[in-house]
């Protein structure tokens, strides 16, 4: 169902009527605050997204009295196919309520790894970039109008020489020298760049920034001014391989081990590092089995990343582990990369991929305060046993750490839900409040799901 008109749903939004106090963690659905959901009307009947493009939620905060909160999710249906597989941006003002969205996409793919990342340019154009999970060699682009979510110029479109997945915008460079680069699973199933060209509005190839015989994943975040991106990489899928962790900076030009040394001077040709040439940050065997969820920096500008441990995998077959996950969070410090177990994770979301968690998000604000999803009691790993229906479900905790990350006091977000709570995120927003969404409702697989996007604004 193509629709060229924003749709407008200030009547439609829903607001859970919850309080905010931990004395009524034990009703039904619980959550600490006041519930909005962004989905769920005839148009835009549930979403979801993945974990690897970046942003994929922003705050317009270009007028400081008039916030607006955007994302983008991809829409599913067994009944309805005029809506299976939409992108659609959503937008909501964060003052005022008012609420909408626009089909970005019409039916490009039931796939929640088709979601857009969206980056706000100098002139305060939204700029969304999508693709679908490497089936074709296209990217697609739309703008915006300045601060004006409800209006978007036509596709772009950028043909690569391979399959394109994921989408990540992000700036490095400084003065003139700075440049927005999309980095993207493409050539070789291996990391790549292009280079965003203002003058000409097109996407130009860049170059390979690792280079390995797997499929390595990466999480990608710029420094405080834009001019250099930290790196985080893992060695291939945690399916494939017993993952590490490492890290390295991108400065546009070359690529960084953590402390400076120079790894490859000339990213524009095809001969790269591998993963392991970078930093390690957490080393991984056949009982630690890492995969990276969130990367964010510190009030020092350090890079601070949280990832999800498979405990339970060695010489298992696909669907045999993935039972036992543990929450990790890394800090830079003068004295080296420190890292800690902060939580129990739970189980995998569903059998065949059994290192999919239900995530943790840090708050690029405070990075000593974060959000994870589990199906596990966070200190102790017991399953969390819904009282409203006697099952098992993911739930939403927030961890407030008063010693750099090394431990964590665990609040009740949500609880005792008829439903899951997956996939939180948190956008950089700097205010007194914090915005929290996430994804609740029925997660099958990345390509079946019935999950509803949901969120609550928070004072910090």
């Amino acid at each position: 169902m193509t629709r060229s008109k924003l749709i407008v749903l200030l009547a439609l939004f829903v607001v859970a009527g919850c309080t905010t106090g931990g004395e009524v963690a034990n009703e039904a659905n619980y959550v600490r605050g006041d519930l909005i959901t962004f989905t769920g009307t005839e148009t835009s009947p549930n979403g979801a997204w993945c974990w690897f493009q970046d942003e994929r939620v922003i705050v317009d905060a270009s007028h400081s009295e008039h916030p607006v909160l955007l994302f983008t999710s991809i829409s599913a249906s067994i009944s309805d196919s005029t809506e299976q597989g939409d992108l659609d941006l959503h937008w909501y003002g964060l003052n005022d309520g008012r609420v909408g969205m626009v089909e970005l996409y019409d039916r490009l793919g039931q796939d929640d790894h088709n979601v857009a990342a969206l980056f706000q340019m100098e002139n305060d154009q939204v700029m969304a970039l999508f693709a679908r999970h490497g089936s074709d060699n296209l990217a697609y682009m739309r703008l915006s109008e300045p601060n004006d979510a409800s209006q978007w110029g036509p596709e772009v479109v950028y043909e690569e020489e391979a399959g394109v997945t994921y989408s990540n915008l992000l700036t490095a460079g400084e003065g003139v020298s700075k440049r927005l680069f999309n980095f993207a699973r493409t050539r070789g199933w291996n990391p790549n760049f292009t280079v965003y060209n203002a003058d000409s509005n097109v996407w130009l190839y860049g170059g390979r920034l690792l280079k390995s015989e797997g499929r390595p994943y990466m999480k990608y975040h710029g420094n405080a001014d834009g001019s250099k991106i930290h790196v985080v990489a893992t060695d291939q899928h945690p399916r494939d391989f017993d993952n590490s962790i490492y890290h390295g900076i991108m400065d546009g030009q070359a690529l960084y081990d953590s402390y400076g040394n120079v790894l490859d001077r000339d990213l524009s040709d095809q001969d790269a590092v591998q993963p392991k040439a970078l930093t390690e940050v957490f080393k991984g065997d056949a009982d630690n089995v890492a995969w990276m969820a969130d990367v964010a920096v510190d009030e020092n500008d350090q890079p601070v990343i949280a990832f999800s441990v498979q405990k339970d995998g060695r010489d298992l077959p696909p669907k045999q582990g993935g039972l036992d996950h543990r929450y990790h969070l890394a800090r830079l410090t003068d004295a080296g990369w420190k890292q800690a177990e902060i939580a129990y994770a739970g189980e995998r979301l569903y059998s065949f991929e059994d290192d999919y968690t239900g995530l943790v998000a840090i708050d690029p604000q405070d990075v000593n305060h974060v959000v994870i999803s589990t199906n596990a009691h966070p200190l102790t790993g017991d399953p969390l046993m819904s009282s409203a229906d006697q099952k098992r479900h993911y739930e939403l905790f927030e961890g407030v750490s008063t010693d750099d990350g090394g431990t964590f006091t665990w609040t009740p977000l949500t609880s005792n839900s008829l439903e899951d709570n997956i996939r939180p995120i948190i956008p950089s927003w700097d205010a007194p409040q914090r915005v929290v969404l996430w994804l609740r409702g029925t997660y099958s697989s990345y390509t079946d799901f019935d999950t509803q996007v949901v969120g609550v604004i928070q004072s910090r």
